[in-house]
């Protein structure tokens, strides 16, 4: 079981509004409330998050260091792009909402990896800096 193309469209289409809007309050809720959600799952993730699970915490360590200026080597298109899907993820409603069992975190899966695949090269570089 997975999105319909119609689910995934809208759920690109909420992703790409969300990244447009970002501004600084977004970053530093996105950096909150995503740490807290990952702590909350600790190492049991949703199954349609498993894969993602690592990206996942590495785009929410990124803009929690992006937040406390720790961090500030990225461009804003990457940080609104990830704390667009770092919203997304965390919003209980959205095109699946998270409570439906099985299904609901299809489309999380869906803006994480676009998210993922747009900001790759600066995850690898702020992985590189997290890791020195």
């Amino acid at each position: 079981m997975g999105l319909t193309s119609k689910q995934e469209q809208q759920a690109r289409e909420q992703f790409e509004r969300d990244m447009k809007n970002v501004n600084e309050d977004d970053v530093e809720y996105a950096s909150k409330k995503g740490s807290s959600t990952v702590n909350d799952f600790g190492d049991n993730p949703p199954n349609a998050l498993l894969q993602l699970w690592n990206d996942i915490k590495l785009m929410v360590a990124l803009i929690g260091d992006y937040v406390s200026g720790d961090y500030k080597e990225v461009p804003w298109n990457v940080i609104a792009a990830v704390t667009g899907a770092i919203i997304y993820f965390v919003s209980p409603i959205d095109v699946i909402p998270d409570f439906i069992p099985v299904i609901g975190y299809l489309d999380d899966a869906a803006v994480i990896a676009l998210a993922v695949e747009f900001s790759r090269d600066d995850l690898n570089k702020y992985m590189i800096w997290k890791n020195r």
